[in-house]
Protein backbone atom coordinates (compact mmCIF):
# COMPACT_ATOMS: atom_id res chain seq x y z
CA UNK A 1 0.00 0.00 0.00
CA UNK A 2 2.76 2.20 0.81
CA UNK A 3 5.02 1.84 -2.29
CA UNK A 4 1.59 2.23 -4.53
CA UNK A 5 0.72 5.64 -2.29
CA UNK A 6 4.14 6.77 -2.90
CA UNK A 7 4.32 5.77 -6.41
CA UNK A 8 0.62 7.38 -7.30
CA UNK A 9 2.21 10.97 -5.44
CA UNK A 10 5.40 10.50 -8.07
CA UNK A 11 2.93 10.05 -11.24
CA UNK A 12 1.00 13.13 -10.57
CA UNK A 13 3.85 15.07 -9.72
CA UNK A 14 5.88 14.00 -12.59
CA UNK A 15 2.91 14.76 -14.62
CA UNK A 16 2.19 18.55 -13.40
CA UNK A 17 6.03 19.58 -13.19
CA UNK A 18 7.35 17.96 -16.40
CA UNK A 19 9.54 21.22 -16.82
CA UNK A 20 11.51 21.81 -13.63
CA UNK A 21 14.42 22.60 -12.98
CA UNK A 22 17.59 21.22 -11.00
CA UNK A 23 16.60 17.65 -11.27
CA UNK A 24 20.34 16.76 -11.36
CA UNK A 25 23.34 17.72 -9.65
CA UNK A 26 25.23 17.59 -12.86
CA UNK A 27 23.96 16.99 -17.02
CA UNK A 28 24.34 13.54 -18.63
CA UNK A 29 27.34 14.50 -20.67
CA UNK A 30 29.47 15.55 -17.57
CA UNK A 31 29.56 11.54 -16.65
CA UNK A 32 33.03 9.95 -17.89
CA UNK A 33 31.86 6.60 -17.67
CA UNK A 34 28.24 4.54 -17.46
CA UNK A 35 29.72 2.08 -15.33
CA UNK A 36 28.47 1.69 -11.73
CA UNK A 37 31.58 1.77 -10.05
CA UNK A 38 30.09 1.67 -6.21
CA UNK A 39 32.03 -1.47 -5.92
CA UNK A 40 35.38 0.14 -6.42
CA UNK A 41 34.71 2.55 -4.09
CA UNK A 42 32.75 0.54 -1.55
CA UNK A 43 35.55 0.63 1.48
CA UNK A 44 35.63 4.60 1.23
CA UNK A 45 34.04 6.22 3.50
CA UNK A 46 31.59 9.19 2.27
CA UNK A 47 29.90 10.72 5.28
CA UNK A 48 31.93 13.97 4.83
CA UNK A 49 30.12 14.11 1.56
CA UNK A 50 26.48 13.60 2.86
CA UNK A 51 26.87 15.48 6.13
CA UNK A 52 27.53 18.46 4.02
CA UNK A 53 29.39 21.82 4.29
CA UNK A 54 29.19 23.52 8.26
CA UNK A 55 26.97 26.16 6.54
CA UNK A 56 23.13 27.24 6.61
CA UNK A 57 22.87 27.44 2.94
CA UNK A 58 20.71 24.18 2.42
CA UNK A 59 17.13 25.40 1.23
CA UNK A 60 13.99 23.58 0.98
CA UNK A 61 10.23 23.22 0.45
CA UNK A 62 7.48 21.12 1.62
CA UNK A 63 4.05 20.61 -0.45
CA UNK A 64 3.23 21.93 -3.17
CA UNK A 65 2.52 25.47 -2.60
CA UNK A 66 6.57 25.50 -2.23
CA UNK A 67 6.67 26.66 1.41
CA UNK A 68 9.91 26.75 3.10
CA UNK A 69 11.63 23.82 5.51
CA UNK A 70 15.10 24.15 6.84
CA UNK A 71 16.62 20.57 6.94
CA UNK A 72 19.86 19.86 8.57
CA UNK A 73 22.24 16.59 8.40
CA UNK A 74 23.61 16.55 12.51
CA UNK A 75 25.42 13.25 11.92
CA UNK A 76 26.43 10.34 9.52
CA UNK A 77 27.99 7.19 10.23
CA UNK A 78 28.87 4.73 7.83
CA UNK A 79 27.76 0.98 9.15
CA UNK A 80 29.92 -2.01 10.28
CA UNK A 81 28.62 -4.36 8.82
CA UNK A 82 26.94 -3.25 5.25
CA UNK A 83 29.49 -0.91 3.72
CA UNK A 84 27.06 1.03 1.68
CA UNK A 85 24.48 1.65 4.26
CA UNK A 86 24.97 4.99 6.24
CA UNK A 87 23.28 6.03 9.88
CA UNK A 88 21.76 9.43 9.45
CA UNK A 89 20.60 11.99 12.63
CA UNK A 90 19.03 15.45 11.64
CA UNK A 91 16.98 18.70 12.14
CA UNK A 92 14.18 20.20 10.76
CA UNK A 93 12.16 23.01 11.06
CA UNK A 94 8.82 24.26 9.07
CA UNK A 95 7.99 27.71 10.65
CA UNK A 96 9.24 27.63 14.50
CA UNK A 97 8.39 24.13 14.45
CA UNK A 98 11.44 21.94 15.43
CA UNK A 99 12.05 17.99 14.61
CA UNK A 100 14.44 15.67 15.13
CA UNK A 101 14.74 12.64 12.43
CA UNK A 102 16.94 9.74 12.23
CA UNK A 103 17.24 6.64 9.64
CA UNK A 104 19.48 5.42 6.81
CA UNK A 105 20.63 6.05 3.45
CA UNK A 106 21.71 3.23 1.29
CA UNK A 107 23.90 3.89 -2.03
CA UNK A 108 22.94 2.17 -4.99
CA UNK A 109 25.23 3.95 -7.65
CA UNK A 110 28.42 5.60 -7.96
CA UNK A 111 29.51 7.49 -11.32
CA UNK A 112 32.60 9.41 -12.39
CA UNK A 113 32.46 12.61 -13.96
CA UNK A 114 35.09 14.77 -15.39
CA UNK A 115 37.31 17.21 -13.74
CA UNK A 116 35.41 20.53 -12.77
CA UNK A 117 37.79 23.41 -14.58
CA UNK A 118 38.73 25.91 -12.45
CA UNK A 119 39.89 29.32 -13.00
CA UNK A 120 43.50 30.69 -12.22
CA UNK A 121 42.17 31.93 -8.90
CA UNK A 122 41.11 29.14 -7.75
CA UNK A 123 43.18 27.09 -4.72
CA UNK A 124 41.64 23.51 -3.82
CA UNK A 125 43.35 19.65 -2.96
CA UNK A 126 44.60 18.00 -5.90
CA UNK A 127 41.83 15.99 -6.80
CA UNK A 128 42.45 12.01 -8.50
CA UNK A 129 38.94 11.46 -9.15
CA UNK A 130 35.67 13.14 -9.29
CA UNK A 131 32.41 11.37 -8.83
CA UNK A 132 28.42 11.56 -7.63
CA UNK A 133 26.86 9.41 -5.18
CA UNK A 134 23.10 7.77 -6.15
CA UNK A 135 21.22 6.29 -3.34
CA UNK A 136 17.85 6.36 -1.24
CA UNK A 137 16.79 7.52 2.03
CA UNK A 138 14.22 7.17 4.72
CA UNK A 139 14.35 9.40 7.71
CA UNK A 140 12.10 9.15 10.56
CA UNK A 141 11.00 11.58 13.09
CA UNK A 142 9.79 10.64 16.43
CA UNK A 143 5.68 8.54 16.24
CA UNK A 144 4.84 10.28 19.86
CA UNK A 145 4.90 13.60 18.33
CA UNK A 146 1.86 15.12 16.79
CA UNK A 147 1.72 15.53 13.16
CA UNK A 148 5.27 13.51 12.68
CA UNK A 149 6.08 11.35 9.47
CA UNK A 150 8.99 10.51 7.90
CA UNK A 151 11.15 11.09 4.74
CA UNK A 152 11.45 8.89 1.72
CA UNK A 153 12.87 9.73 -1.80
CA UNK A 154 16.26 9.60 -3.68
CA UNK A 155 19.72 11.53 -2.94
CA UNK A 156 22.62 12.75 -4.99
CA UNK A 157 26.01 14.09 -3.58
CA UNK A 158 29.19 15.06 -5.78
CA UNK A 159 32.36 14.43 -4.12
CA UNK A 160 36.04 14.29 -4.85
CA UNK A 161 39.02 11.85 -4.13
CA UNK A 162 42.64 13.53 -3.38
CA UNK A 163 45.71 12.43 -4.77
CA UNK A 164 46.32 11.72 -0.99
CA UNK A 165 43.22 9.17 -1.08
CA UNK A 166 40.75 11.35 1.28
CA UNK A 167 37.36 11.93 0.42
CA UNK A 168 35.62 15.33 0.61
CA UNK A 169 32.58 17.03 -0.54
CA UNK A 170 32.64 18.64 -4.10
CA UNK A 171 32.44 22.29 -3.83
CA UNK A 172 35.00 23.17 -6.53
CA UNK A 173 32.20 24.73 -8.91
CA UNK A 174 30.60 26.84 -5.77
CA UNK A 175 31.02 29.63 -7.64
CA UNK A 176 29.59 28.41 -11.00
CA UNK A 177 25.50 29.17 -12.28
CA UNK A 178 23.32 26.24 -11.31
CA UNK A 179 25.46 24.84 -9.01
CA UNK A 180 23.87 22.81 -6.27
CA UNK A 181 25.00 19.47 -4.36
CA UNK A 182 23.47 17.00 -1.74
CA UNK A 183 19.87 17.15 -3.10
CA UNK A 184 17.10 15.12 -1.34
CA UNK A 185 14.01 14.47 -3.71
CA UNK A 186 11.25 12.51 -1.94
CA UNK A 187 8.52 13.01 0.16
CA UNK A 188 7.16 13.69 3.85
CA UNK A 189 4.44 11.50 4.80
CA UNK A 190 2.61 11.64 7.35
CA UNK A 191 2.31 8.26 9.97
CA UNK A 192 -1.42 9.03 10.86
CA UNK A 193 -2.92 10.07 8.02
CA UNK A 194 -0.41 8.41 5.47
CA UNK A 195 -0.92 11.43 3.32
CA UNK A 196 2.60 12.08 1.39
CA UNK A 197 3.94 15.50 0.46
CA UNK A 198 6.33 16.67 -1.74
CA UNK A 199 9.75 17.54 0.07
CA UNK A 200 12.83 17.96 -1.48
CA UNK A 201 15.90 20.18 -0.15
CA UNK A 202 19.56 20.76 -1.03
CA UNK A 203 22.40 22.87 -0.60
CA UNK A 204 22.58 26.35 -2.25
CA UNK A 205 19.23 25.46 -4.04
CA UNK A 206 16.01 23.88 -3.83
CA UNK A 207 16.30 20.71 -5.94
CA UNK A 208 13.65 20.23 -8.98
CA UNK A 209 11.36 22.99 -9.20
CA UNK A 210 9.62 25.10 -12.03
CA UNK A 211 10.81 28.98 -12.90
CA UNK A 212 7.95 29.86 -11.51
CA UNK A 213 9.14 29.36 -7.96
CA UNK A 214 13.01 30.02 -8.34
CA UNK A 215 14.00 32.14 -11.53
CA UNK A 216 17.22 33.00 -10.28
CA UNK A 217 20.79 32.16 -12.67
CA UNK A 218 23.64 32.71 -10.57
CA UNK A 219 21.97 32.02 -7.51
CA UNK A 220 18.94 30.56 -5.89
CA UNK A 221 15.66 33.32 -5.93
CA UNK A 222 12.51 32.10 -4.43
CA UNK A 223 9.87 34.50 -6.44
CA UNK A 224 8.50 37.05 -3.88
CA UNK A 225 5.01 35.98 -4.11
CA UNK A 226 6.16 33.09 -2.12
CA UNK A 227 7.42 35.33 0.59
CA UNK A 228 4.30 34.18 3.19
CA UNK A 229 5.44 30.73 2.28
CA UNK A 230 8.70 31.09 4.47
CA UNK A 231 10.87 32.78 2.11
CA UNK A 232 10.82 36.54 2.78
CA UNK A 233 13.61 36.49 5.35
CA UNK A 234 15.74 34.85 2.47
CA UNK A 235 14.50 37.63 -0.03
CA UNK A 236 15.38 40.36 2.34
CA UNK A 237 18.85 38.82 3.00
CA UNK A 238 19.83 38.39 -0.57
CA UNK A 239 17.55 40.36 -2.95
CA UNK A 240 17.21 43.63 -0.35
CA UNK A 241 20.53 43.63 1.22
CA UNK A 242 18.64 43.37 5.23
CA UNK A 243 21.47 43.14 7.71
CA UNK A 244 19.07 42.01 10.24
CA UNK A 245 17.09 39.59 7.70
CA UNK A 246 20.99 38.31 6.52
CA UNK A 247 21.51 37.70 10.62
CA UNK A 248 18.74 35.78 10.72
CA UNK A 249 19.84 33.32 7.54
CA UNK A 250 23.04 32.60 8.64
CA UNK A 251 21.40 31.43 12.49
CA UNK A 252 22.78 27.76 13.22
CA UNK A 253 18.97 27.52 14.21
CA UNK A 254 19.47 23.55 14.47
CA UNK A 255 21.81 23.68 17.70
Amino acid sequence: MKNLLFFICFLSTFLGFTQNRFTKIVNDNQFKTTKNQLLDFISYDFSPVILGLNTNQTYGVIDTHFKRIHVKITNVQKDSVQPNLYHIKGKSMVGRALESFKGTLTLHTIKETYPIVLDNETVSLPTAYEGVLFGNYTFYEPKNNIHSGYFEGTYQGMFQITEENNVFYNDLALGKPNYFNNAFIGYWIDYETKIAKICKWADYRVPDVPLEFDHGVERFLPDEKFNQKGWKTYNDAYLNNNFKAKEAEDNWWWK
